[in-house]
């Protein structure tokens, strides 16, 4: 093809497999980059480059001399991995479409990103550094225990607890810096009320979300003080004047952080009626998000639409204003922790009518950890319906049909 192009996407996890996919289908080049051999995304890659999908130099030198070796590289994603420092260090070695590294920094560090966002007027909760578990304890004694610890460079919820439902300050605060590269600890207002995933393509400083998922947390309570989601819900609930106020949100911290071009993945909480920022990812979401929830839902080729854009192609705004709203819920199946002996009803549970997609990560012999500041999940599913009840009734049949042994 006379315009087929090379793509590096960071990260070969089977989330990520998605976007390579698509990208063949696109009629592009594919090279993808992970530090495991036996990722899935290498079954999708024309090019494979084993390099830490966490290590910025490390990527980028892999990608240089591939790009100098082997063939141009026209541009590079991040997908499904909370990597934009790698994204933005490649983009500025081969000089590709891209945040500035500056950006990916500021959106790394959940201190920073905060105080740029009151800066520029975004709804935050309260928030300050902590240093000891000491000033923890003074902290909880001042403005009471409702309250978010985590650490303030880490990914995903990875060390992130609700401080009024620990048992030890102490050991809350150690998790959290256990978690932080830098060694450094937050805490946050917990806000009450319903929180929602954005996912948002940035073009010349306007922000466009197509994408927008109330977040599942129906075993908040049982897995207590960690934050275990259990899948997402679209078209949202939300009140369209919410929405609407959700998206200003997302777009005014997305400039907040520098964002003029990109993609971006919000995390919002309604608290009394008004949204509140609670991170901002300069990055594709994982989850299957982008690149399945979204065409499913709203019609849009979201991560399509994410491909060319890093390949410096335009992207009509029209081309990511949803044609439809399709009740879509994805939900995931949380086994008994233990080694995993056998797993049965994967194909009878894609047979459940509503069920768009069945994704088993779990194989005989892993081993499930015990609910904790990671989602211990072993399969995924995708199901649509003419309603939200519809759709949710297809996932629930279809996860109790898949049935993973452990012992």
């Amino acid at each position: 093809m006379a315009d087929k192009k090379t793509l590096l996407i960071i990260s070969g996890g089977i989330e990520a497999a998605d976007a390579a996919r698509r990208a063949k289908e696109m009629g592009h080049t594919v090279v993808v980059s992970d530090r495991d051999p036996n990722a899935p995304g290498f079954a999708f890659a024309d090019s494979c480059l084993i390099a830490d999908v966490y290590g910025p130099s490390e990527t980028a030198a892999a990608a240089e001399r591939y790009n100098r070796k082997i063939r141009k590289i026209d541009g590079v994603l991040c997908v499904a991995a909370d990597a934009p420092i790698t994204a933005a260090t490649v983009a500025q070695r081969l000089r590709l479409p891209g945040l500035p590294v500056h950006v990916a920094e500021l959106a790394c560090d959940k201190l920073a990103m905060k105080k740029a966002f009151v800066s520029a007027g975004v709804a935050v909760p309260w928030f300050t550094e902590v240093s000891t578990p000491q000033e923890l304890q003074r902290i909880a004694i001042a403005r009471g225990q409702d309250l978010v610890i985590k650490p303030v460079d880490s990914r995903g919820s990875r060390g992130v607890q609700r401080v009024a439902q620990v048992a030890d300050l102490t050991a809350a605060f150690m998790l959290a810096r256990s978690h932080s590269p830098s060694e450094r600890v937050m805490v946050e207002q917990y806000l009450s009320g319903p929180q929602v995933s954005t996912e948002s393509i940035v073009m010349d400083g306007v922000c466009y979300t197509p994408g927008f998922s109330d977040r599942n947390y129906e075993y908040l309570e049982r897995y207590a003080p960690f934050f275990v989601e259990n899948g997402g819900d679209l078209p949202s609930h939300l009140p369209t004047d919410i929405q609407e106020k959700v998206r200003a949100l997302v777009g005014r911290a997305a400039s907040a952080l520098g964002v003029t071009t990109g993609t971006v993945k919000g995390d919002v909480v309604v608290h009394d009626g008004e949204p509140y920022m609670i991170e901002l990812a300069a990055r594709l979401s994982g989850g299957f998000f982008c690149t399945r929830e979204i065409p499913l839902n709203t019609g849009v080729d979201f991560i399509g639409a994410a491909i060319r854009l890093a390949l410096g192609e335009p992207v009509a705004p029209e081309e990511l204003m949803p044609r439809q709203q399709t009740a879509v819920v994805q939900r995931y199946a949380f086994p008994q922790p233990g080694t995993v002996t056998a797993i049965t009803g994967e194909d009878e549970a894609r047979q459940v009518p509503g069920i768009a997609e069945v994704v088993v990560t779990a194989r005989p012999g892993d081993v499930i950890a015990p609910a904790g500041d990671k989602r211990p999940s072993a399969a995924m599913v995708l199901a649509t319906g003419d309603s939200r009840e519809a759709a949710l009734k297809a996932a629930n049949d279809a996860l109790a049909m898949i049935r993973i042994a452990t012992a």
